[in-house]
């Protein structure tokens, strides 16, 4: 799994008169607009994942992509520092101008902070949408999972999204944290442990409303440490864990890739065998 810095050279979009955009907009199709909301709500996403979740082929994917660019609803470019140039794009201002535009004429919310989901979340979400089995039945992005907690009486945590998958008929319903610290030589001080985001769940009137949290972490080390704290303060949830390593080298997250908190740490699980606490 490649990560890439957020510099970037400047997009790759011709310049478009609002004139040329209505008209582009009132000749899109269906899979146009898929595509268009998918990427005002998941922010960036490569050819490869655009592919993987709408398309059956590559050349089907670039062609849709081809119009939203030309159209000036979407940008392409590349990271500086991806040396196999794979494109990626993101929905402009005008892009989510239309997205918004459109859902309200049809009734529908508009979702909180259009295009602003970070890469990580999109990559995970992209990998398990795409993932030989299983089914993900439904994914909240990151405002809207928070939202929904709060509903809950669940506050002072910040998972960066919830899902519901479905494998050979289990249901397993996550909330994603990711680590982002890494202990550093150089520091000055230690980063803060992986279990203390985690602690607003420890506390809660109606119980936490999942299967399980996972717990992406930066690195052994960092999973090692969320394992040994949860071992002498428990959360009243199932808490599975992978590195960045292993996430990496999977073909998706549903892989047995998992190492659930209270357990054999060395004992890789498949996210659908994740028990329920």
């Amino acid at each position: 799994m490649a990560r890439h810095s957020r510099l970037r050279p400047h997009w790759s979009m011709p310049p478009v008169t609002a004139a040329q955009r209505d008209a582009a907009l009132h000749a899109l199709g269906p899979r146009h607009w898929a595509l268009l909301g998918l990427l005002a709500e998941h922010g960036v996403l490569d050819t490869s994942q655009v592919t993987r979740l709408l398309f059956d082929s590559r050349p089907t994917a670039v062609r849709h992509l081809g119009t939203l660019v030309r159209a000036g609803l979407v940008g392409r470019f590349v990271y500086g520092t991806d040396r196999t140039h794979l494109a990626s794009y993101e929905a402009t201002a005008a892009g989510l101008r239309a997205v918004e535009q459109r859902l309200r004429q049809q009734g529908r919310p508009v979702p909180a902070m259009l295009g602003r989901e970070p890469s990580e979340v999109n990559e995970f979400f992209a990998r398990l949408a795409a993932a030989p089995q299983g089914h993900l039945y439904r994914w909240r992005r990151r405002v809207d999972t928070v939202t929904w907690l709060g509903d809950h009486d669940i506050r002072g945590v910040r998972p960066q999204a919830y899902g519901v998958w479905v494998e050979q008929g289990v249901a397993v319903r996550f909330l994603l944290h990711v680590d982002h610290h890494e202990p550093s030589p150089s520091a000055e001080t230690p980063p803060p442990p992986p279990a203390r985001a985690l602690a607003g769940y420890r506390d809660v009137p109606r119980g936490v409303p999942v299967t399980a949290i996972l717990v992406l972490a930066r690195s052994a080390v960092r999973e090692h440490e969320l394992h040994q704290a949860l071992a002498v303060a428990a959360l009243p949830v199932t808490v599975a864990a992978t590195t960045w390593s292993r996430y990496g080298q999977a073909v998706s997250p549903a892989e047995a890739i998992w190492s659930v908190a209270g357990a054999d740490p060395a004992a890789h699980v498949r996210l659908a065998e994740l028990p329920a606490n």
